[in-house]
């Protein structure tokens, strides 16, 4: 006769809670769609689909410090000698008097960014320093890199302060 004792026994052969499959499964299909997402992201960025990187070049560079408000957005030498910057005033008040000091190992240029007389907020301004008479930028052939020193001197017109940020940009000689 068995005895009471291994009738009320509990079974060793446990299954998973119903719940506890459920859960699991949410979570693996939210982080396949957050996976995807991400590739998707990082496909559309790389191809630069809709221009989401810089309209110039593929360089970039911010050469803002505390408290300037003037970002270099892009920049672009070619076998002309011809450099172009585009600056963008990220600050509340107007930019005003911007001029562009670049230099390298064999030429130094000082352009003045004509055309418009402040910058406002939000606004894109590209500064071009145009090759005549051979005064241009020399940064080489097609496809060779060059390295640059770039210093924006500008007028804050809120706090009426001039400011002199300089950075060194790389790139790849483009096409003139």
């Amino acid at each position: 006769m068995k005895s009471m004792r291994s009738a009320n026994k509990p079974h060793d052969n446990r299954r998973p809670s119903p719940k506890g499959q459920s859960a699991i499964e949410y979570l693996m299909n939210y982080a396949w769609a957050i996976a995807l997402i991400i590739i998707v992201g990082i496909a559309i960025f790389q191809l630069n689909i809709g221009g989401i990187r810089n309209s110039l070049t593929s360089q970039s560079s911010q050469i803002t410090q505390a408290g300037e408000q003037l970002a270099v957005v892009g920049y672009l030498c070619d076998s002309e000698g011809r450099f172009s910057v585009s600056v963008q005033n990220n600050g509340a008040g107007q930019i005003k008097d911007i001029y562009l000091n670049a230099s390298n190992e064999s030429s130094t240029v000082l352009t003045d960014c004509t055309g418009t007389p402040d910058i406002f907020p939000g606004q894109t301004q590209i500064c071009r320093n145009t090759s005549t008479g051979g005064r241009g930028i020399r940064c080489g052939n097609v496809g060779q890199s060059y390295e640059i020193q770039v210093t924006v001197s500008y007028i804050d017109d809120v706090s009426g302060l001039t400011f002199k940020p300089s950075r060194n940009f790389t790139g790849t000689v483009q096409a003139g």
